[in-house]
């Protein structure tokens, strides 16, 4: 019997993440001169100016993911490799990542909501939400953040989507807000999903980190590398 690996799903390179930019933006008409392809930090200064297509460029490419039958934690990893290369500005020692418009774009693609604790109930947009209609299924995350009796609404990209997003707002989490967000984990019911909560937030203060590795940290935090495929399996299916 083949031996399942215990290394999470690589991460996606630089060049990897540029090259589906640079061909998302030709195939919408947004023509790069083959010099401005070339420049990482032009490729990323037009995404950062224009959120809509870097939101679609997300969506498109998750959704794609999805097709091929890629584990939904791995989803949320890609995810937010490439949101956080899109919004990274400088080179060397002045790299910086702008975190909380990154939260803001994972909150978008798997909560569908850009905005703070009120938002999932009073200001929903569908548009970029990868888990509606159809959530996506809890794969690739290991039991202790599963619950048995979530409903059809209940995921957990969701989940941790949205209070990385309010992490990565919140870094120094003002008294009222921080009075707030323990109101709101204490009501949450099973554990889990405090648990996927303060993950989350976890992850969202750390998402404007040049130094985080975001994939090594999901799947060491939340993952289970049991249900990832080995590689004869993936390219069988």
């Amino acid at each position: 019997m083949a031996h399942r690996p215990a290394a999470p799903p690589p991460p996606l390179s630089d060049n990897a993440i540029q090259a589906e930019a640079v061909a998302f933006l030709d195939a919408r008409g947004h023509w790069l001169t083959a010099v401005t392809a070339r420049r990482v930090a032009a490729v990323r200064e037009f995404f950062r100016q224009h959120a809509h297509l870097r939101r679609d460029f997300l969506r498109e490419r998750a959704d794609e993911e999805r097709r091929e039958g890629r584990l939904a934690l791995e989803l949320f990893s890609r995810a937010a490799q490439r949101v956080r290369w899109l919004l990274t500005t400088g080179d060397g020692p002045t790299t910086r990542i702008h975190g909380a418009e990154a939260g803001r774009d994972l909150g978008l693609l798997f909560a569908g909501t850009d905005s703070g604790l009120d938002g999932l109930a009073s200001e929903r947009d569908e548009r970029w939400n990868l888990n509606h209609p159809h959530p996506l299924p809890p794969t690739g995350f290991r039991s202790s953040r599963l619950h048995g009796d979530c409903g059809p609404e209940e995921d957990q990209t969701h989940h941790l989507a949205f209070y990385a997003m309010f992490g990565a707002s919140n870094d120094s989490f003002p008294e009222e807000q921080l009075n707030k967000l323990m109101g709101t984990l204490s009501d949450m019911g099973p554990p889990e999903d405090q648990h996927l909560a303060w993950d989350g937030i976890d992850l969202g203060r750390q998402l404007g980190d040049p130094r985080f590795d975001v994939n090594a940290w999901l799947w060491k935090t939340v993952g289970d590398t049991c249900q990832v495929p080995l590689a004869e399996e993936a390219v069988a299916s």
